[in-house]
């Protein structure tokens, strides 16, 4: 009997839940990503021995690199520093981060290698490190995915270890393969990455990692820059040396008048200056560079507070759990698949109204939590997915374009692309997107056809659908209109569907 790769890893496996909770590892799914992700900050406030001992590791490496950054005088690195020493491929073999389809995803580039080198140089040459979030609150375009895949890659050899006694343990000899990761071990003496095989479960001739949920958060880490320019005012007070604290307060206050902005005041039209985000954000980045005592200030409260960050992230984790345990799993196993039609939009079509179908009659239950608050877009988008087996066409998320990326692309080629974009009927900018947003993702695609997926919540919403419909007199045809209210629908009913042309 052939596996049904839609499941989870103890489904695909066999392996009963209770033996993988009681290791303590998450149950991830093999056909995407969960949005969860690895935080450095759980290994530093651990009491676990061996946690302590890979976040003192992952430190011993950031301590090298910052020496190797002062020893380059901070100039740009060359390829073969940051291949070797700064750049790291995705782990997408813990099945963690943003991809819809699969588990692919972009991995540390050149800007975050650059990043590491220019503030390891500048700002953290002395002293140790301590923690890698530092780096996120001072340079741009370093969010909780690159810490994240930065830490991963640091102690995978540590997931590798556990995943293989687990899975000696618990898994058939012949669903394990032999696997190399090549950046096993860094050798401090030869300066170089060493590899290093383990025997892991094989899944479409890769390997799967588990990864102890007490490692994982699901917002930002525990150190982020959002939580520290949105908190900055309280930083100088916590400053022990007074002239210092003085100091940084004026300087601060500066450079929020600096950075205010222009605006003409509505009553009486004379222009003003006004303090924003952004003023804040560049006051705060160009205060931390003058003041870089700071970021240490910052990150001893948070160390101090390192409690919360335990009780947030296994809140953050058991919410996705029990969503995934429970929505997410009685969603896919009661959808299946069905054969090719003609082109990208008539396969998208008849896929929606499936997906339609499925909701519409049973499914319409796992689109709202236990409390009974509607699913976001992005748990909609998920879903959808899993009307796709079977396919011949790549079903992939877009790339970020200049003004946004399409939800889903169908694709058999450059002539036959589908766009498919969602949205709820209960969004703000709901008539705008309806009259520009297609269109617009059609073009930047170079897409030839294109399908809206709204989902609808209750009767006012549905109402507020239709008149934006009369009114920008869109193509019904073009528009497939999910009901997910609950006042309209009969009982479930226990019985599979099965897809027909």
């Amino acid at each position: 009997m052939k596996k049904d790769t839609r499941v989870s890893f103890c489904a695909y496996y066999g392996i009963e839940k209770n033996k993988l909770n009681e290791a303590g590892f998450f149950n991830i799914s093999l056909i995407s990503d969960i949005p969860l992700f690895i935080d450095p900050f759980n290994l530093f406030y651990s009491d676990n021995k061996e946690y302590e001992a890979l976040h003192d590791e992952i430190i011993k490496y950031l301590s090298f690199l910052r020496d190797y950054s002062i020893r380059k005088g901070g100039q740009k690195l060359e390829k073969s520093d940051v291949d070797l020493y700064f750049r790291f491929p995705e782990v997408k073999q813990n099945w963690f981060g943003y991809s819809y389809v699969g588990n692919d995803g972009k991995g540390l580039g050149k800007k975050f290698a650059n990043a590491l080198n220019e503030n390891f140089y500048k700002l953290f040459n002395t002293g140790t490190p301590g923690h890698i979030e530092k780096l996120a609150l001072v340079a741009d375009r370093v969010g909780k995915d690159c810490i994240s895949d930065f830490t991963t890659n640091l102690i995978h050899a540590y997931l590798a270890n556990i995943t293989q006694k687990f899975a000696e343990a618990n898994i058939n000899k012949d669903e394990l393969g032999i696997f190399t990761i090549k950046k096993a071990e860094f050798d401090y003496k030869y300066e170089t990455w060493k590899p290093k095989t383990f025997k892991l479960p094989k899944f479409n001739g890769d390997y799967v990692l588990l990864t102890p949920k007490n490692l994982l958060t699901k917002e930002e880490t525990w150190i982020n820059k959002n939580d520290f320019i949105e908190n900055f005012d309280e930083i100088p007070y916590s400053m022990s040396n007074e002239a210092l604290r003085a100091q940084l307060i004026k300087y601060f206050n500066a450079k929020l008048n600096e950075y205010s902005e222009e605006k003409i005041d509505r009553k009486s039209g004379k222009i003003k200056l006004v303090r924003t985000a952004k003023t804040k954000r560049l006051a705060t980045k160009a205060t931390i560079i003058e003041f870089p005592q700071a970021i240490d200030v910052y990150i001893k409260k948070k160390e101090e507070t390192g409690e919360n960050a335990e009780k947030l992230s296994s809140s953050y984790v058991k919410e996705t759990e029990d969503f995934k345990e429970n929505q997410y799993t009685h969603f896919i196993t009661n959808t299946e698949g069905f054969n090719k039609v003609p082109t990208t939009y008539d396969e998208a079509k008849v896929r929606a109204n499936y997906f339609k179908e499925c909701v519409e009659t049973d499914l319409y239950i796992d689109f709202y939590d236990k409390d009974g608050v509607p699913a976001s877009e992005d748990w909609v988008q998920r879903q959808f997915l899993y009307v796709w087996g079977g396919t011949i066409s790549d079903v992939y998320r877009e790339p970020k374009k200049a003004r946004g990326r399409a939800d889903y692309i169908v694709s058999r080629g450059a002539p036959d692309k589908c766009v498919v974009e969602f949205k709820l009927a209960s969004s703000s900018s709901l008539e705008q997107n309806l009259e520009n947003q297609l269109n617009e993702y059609k073009r930047l695609n170079k897409a030839q056809h294109g399908l809206w997926i709204i989902v609808v919540f209750n009767n006012d919403e549905y109402q507020k659908l239709q008149i934006i419909i009369e009114k920008l007199k869109l193509n019904r045809e073009d528009i497939v209109i999910i009901d997910a209210r609950k006042e309209n629908k009969q009982a479930p009913s226990k019985m599979k569907r099965s897809l027909s042309n």
